[in-house]
């Protein structure tokens, strides 16, 4: 009787660890500090097998977690606040490598299935911190886009990765 009981609350256990390391591997993105003079519009975390770009081969649960903000700085302060972000751990590991992506409102789209949403930039490709920058860790000249009226700035960060789960049936 022991065994079975046993059983079941490990499988109970097993069967919510998506949901679990989901939500840790969001927090990270969620316990960063916004920038002065942001604020946030929406955080939102997805997670499903095999979902972002496509899918692939199979055996991986795929989350995602962005914020979504709107702030007065302007994009060359956003990107100047981003770019000194570490990199992010793996769900399920310690390890650093999930980069930050930044979107702004001018150039991303929300890409939506049944599984959630995430974002991409206007031409369907991912948009690192780095991609702002030079090789030199200056930001890009295109970046520097004085304001003519200040007004507000809509962008989005998000971070996204892949884990192996329990009972990877596909």
């Amino acid at each position: 009787m022991g065994i079975v009981l046993l059983s079941i609350v490990f499988l109970q256990y097993k069967l919510k660890e998506t949901e679990r390391v989901s939500t840790q591997f969001s927090n990270h993105l969620f316990g960063y500090p916004i920038p002065p003079e942001t604020e946030v519009i929406e955080k939102k975390q997805f997670n499903g097998r095999n979902w972002i770009d496509g899918g692939g081969s199979g055996g991986y649960w795929n989350v995602v977690a962005f914020i979504k903000m709107s702030s007065k700085l302007s994009r060359e302060d956003i990107v100047d606040y981003y770019k000194k972000t570490k990199l992010f751990p793996y769900p399920k590991s310690d390890k650093l490598g999930v980069e930050l992506e930044l979107y702004f409102e001018d150039d991303m789209r929300m890409e939506q299935f049944t599984e959630g949403s995430y974002y991409r930039s206007g031409t369907g490709t991912i948009k690192f911190i780095n991609s702002y920058l030079m090789n030199s860790g200056e930001i890009m000249p295109s970046q520097r886009m004085a304001e003519i009226q200040p007004r507000k700035i809509d962008f989005v960060i998000q971070i996204h990765s892949g884990f192996k789960y329990f009972m990877q049936l596909d």
